[in-house]
């Protein structure tokens, strides 16, 4: 919701949409020549874009931009089909390359996307996220995680780290910064069930030389 209003205000101050706003002003600020908003039939068309595949319940996967009918059986994510978006929400569902997100970490430290006082506002720890409620952790296996006004902040043996992960079905992605020695992690998959918390745990690991701890820098 929080973004939905925020994207109304950058189309009410600006006059453009919401989306030709970002890719011009942050994809295009940033040097992100792989990333944009892609329509559906963009999606089936260009090649260059990577499917979708879901896994399903009889343990086969699915093109989810060619199998409309078929859902995710995940429990979290339970019908829900990324290809039947035309173009996907506010905030979400946007296409990225590795290289493009490494681009979009040294921009948010370089002062090229903002200036640097506004990224330290944006990036900053405003409040503990990892309890549900008070005295009950969300996430015992991963380090204490912080709200920001985006990233997810958390605290890897001594170090920051900042990032966002999540899946869709058929897909799975984590973007990490790590600003005190300038190492930016990212994957990327367009499959169901990777170890994704065990991927996040080792490229922590050799980073920071933390020996625990899955998932601080997502969100």
């Amino acid at each position: 919701m929080g973004l939905d209003i925020a994207a109304q205000i950058v189309e009410a101050v600006t006059g453009t949409v919401y989306w030709d706003y970002v890719h011009e002003h942050v994809f295009g600020r940033c040097g992100m020549t792989g990333s944009a908003y892609y329509t559906r039939p963009q999606w089936l068309t260009d090649e260059h874009i990577a499917h979708s595949y879901m896994r399903q319940a009889d343990g086969s996967r699915v093109d989810a931009v060619r199998n409309l009918d078929k859902g995710s059986p995940s429990p979290f994510l339970l019908g829900k089909n990324p290809g039947r978006n035309f173009i996907d929400l506010v905030g979400d569902g946007g296409f990225a390359t590795a290289p493009d997100l490494v681009r979009f970490a040294h921009a948010l430290q370089d002062g090229t996307v903002l200036d640097r006082p506004w990224a330290d506002v944006f990036t900053a720890a405003k409040k503990p996220n990892w309890e549900d409620k008070p005295g009950q952790r969300l996430n015992r296996d991963a380090p204490p995680g912080f709200s920001t006004y985006g990233p997810t902040a958390a605290i890897s043996n001594g170090q920051w780290v900042l990032g966002r992960a999540g899946v869709h079905p058929g897909s799975s992605a984590s973007w990490d910064i790590y600003p005190d020695t300038g190492w930016v992690g990212v994957v990327l998959s367009n499959y169901d069930d990777i170890p994704l918390a065990e991927i996040l745990q080792r490229e922590k690991q050799a980073i920071t030389g933390a020996s625990s701890g899955g998932g601080g820098g997502g969100g």
